[in-house]
């Protein structure tokens, strides 16, 4: 049988800081924000840790009003703009934007910022905050709605330091005791007196969004036929998020990565020994991971999205937006239907002759 399985990668929770990461995971259960939030994160089977520089906002008060809020971004030497209206997003403007503030308070630019709306009684109230993490996580689930003006991809790009897996245990218990982790704080040297332009270690967890799509031909037997019309595969969540993390390590070659997982796709825990034959993973998140070879592009839309892919065979390879890597696949699988046709003593004629 030849199947593809197409795997998603989705975040479980905006991009966040180890920083906050280790504020989050020692949430106590009477503080339910924070407890949601380390749920949250606890839904990821995959993460991602990552090096970026500091996206910091500037509130420009001084052009914005009660109809659209404005905040610049900068990250490093870039900049680009954000408008906020308040027509697309009623919830949080209420009646008029009042204004923005920064945290802490007074500074002339912060990693977050609150906003401010009038209530009924014309007060000034604050009902939403964010880093920009999380307003790009808050606009990829249409609960908040931004325009950027410019080039923002300084701001979503990562450069990918490592990849592990949670199966089994919680993200938060899984960073009980992480060597890798230790070695990137001290030699990634993100640990800075100041925010303002520094670089810091992000964490990504991600969970999966898995569907088989199967090729059959005439000699198929009875059992693949079954197995493609009831979706009834050999195929587990967690063998995915295995191969996963796999797939990503031998894509990417991230730098704390001790085992590399050279042989891949052959894994005992993954799916070489499943009804896939075929194993692709994109990332339908808009971010940008960097590693020494290239970049892979998420995308909410993941035709549109880079893919890292393996298949039985030992062949791997990232395929760039844009690229048919489902070409590659029906050409191989059809010359080899046309191979057992001709084996099995078929005969072809052309039409015009």
């Amino acid at each position: 049988m030849n199947n593809i399985l197409e795997t998603n990668l989705h975040l479980t929770h905006p991009p966040i800081s180890i920083k906050d990461f280790n504020r989050i995971k020692k949430a106590p259960i009477l503080d339910p924000e924070l407890w949601r939030e380390k749920e949250s994160l606890d839904n990821a089977s995959l993460y991602i840790i990552g090096k970026r520089e500091v996206p910091v906002f500037v509130p420009r008060r001084e052009i914005s009003d009660k109809s659209c809020l404005i905040l610049d971004v900068e990250v490093g030497k870039a900049s680009f703009r954000i408008f906020i209206p308040a027509s697309k997003n009623p919830k949080y403007s209420l009646n008029g934007f009042a204004g923005i503030k920064t945290e802490p308070e007074g500074l002339e630019k912060a990693q977050k910022v609150w906003l401010f709306a009038f209530n009924d009684k014309g007060e000034a109230v604050s009902n939403i905050g964010f880093t920009f993490d999380e307003l790009i996580y808050y606009c990829s689930n249409d609960w908040f709605h931004i325009i950027m003006k410019s080039d923002f991809t300084s701001a979503i790009t990562y450069e990918v330091l490592y990849v592990g897996e949670c199966v089994g245990e919680k993200l938060t218990q899984r960073f009980k005791a992480h060597h890798a982790l230790q070695d990137m704080l001290i030699e990634e040297k993100v640990i800075s007196p100041s925010f303002d332009k520094s670089e810091e270690l992000i964490l990504m967890p991600f969970t999966i969004d898995s569907y088989m799509g199967t090729m059959l031909t005439g000699f198929s037997p009875e059992n693949d036929w079954m197995k493609a019309l009831t979706g009834n595969f050999d195929v587990t969540p967690n063998q995915i998020s295995l191969d996963a993390e796999k797939a990503l390590v031998h894509g990417m070659n991230p730098k704390y990565n001790h085992i590399r997982f050279k042989n891949y796709p052959l894994s005992k825990d993954g799916l070489y020994k499943s009804d896939a034959s075929v194993f692709c993973y994109s990332i339908a998140e808009n971010i940008i991971l960097k590693y020494d070879a290239g970049n892979i592009i998420g995308c909410p839309e993941t035709a549109f999205a880079s893919s890292i892919v393996g298949d039985k065979d030992g062949y791997t390879k990232v395929f760039v937006s844009g690229e048919d890597k489902a070409e590659r696949y029906a050409k191989k699988w059809y010359a080899e239907h046309e191979k057992r046709m001709i084996e099995e003593g078929y005969t072809f004629t052309s039409s015009d002759s």
